[in-house]
């Protein structure tokens, strides 16, 4: 079984290319993500988004990468700075993102999940005193 930092790295690589097979695989069918505005979502919810086209990730780099896994369950805290359309409108932000990740099927997948912007004093990847931007 690959390593959590992997598996979080395949689940970055796998929204980037809107790869919805990845997605799946790395996504437990029993998934809850908290948006930004604090709405929630559900597998078939993300699934559906990069389907349909109404999210196309234009870019996505990642800051920073930290987990901490016990075994069968870990979180990671990560970093990305994002370009999207989303609904048709173009959009940039950094984002932070925490996930519960689970072992489930012999393999990581994700179990609850939020996400939201991060300041640069928020990055753990932002050098102390300097912007990131």
């Amino acid at each position: 079984m690959e390593g959590l930092v992997a598996a979080e790295r395949r689940l970055l690589e796998a929204q980037r290319r809107g790869d919805v097979e990845a997605l799946d695989e790395l996504l437990h069918p029993d998934v809850v993500a908290i948006g930004p505005d604090g709405a929630t979502f559900t597998k078939e919810d993300d699934l559906d988004a990069y389907r349909s086209g109404a999210l196309r990730i234009t870019s996505l780099v990642e800051r920073s990468v930290e987990v901490r896994d016990d075994g069968p369950s870990g979180v990671s805290r990560t970093v990305v700075d994002v370009e999207a359309v989303q609904g048709g409108a173009p959009a940039a932000a950094r984002f932070g993102y925490t996930r519960l990740w689970v072992v489930a099927d012999g393999r990581w997948q994700v179990l609850a999940a939020a996400f939201g912007p991060v300041e640069a004093r928020d990055d753990p990847g932002a050098a102390p005193g300097r912007s990131p931007g």
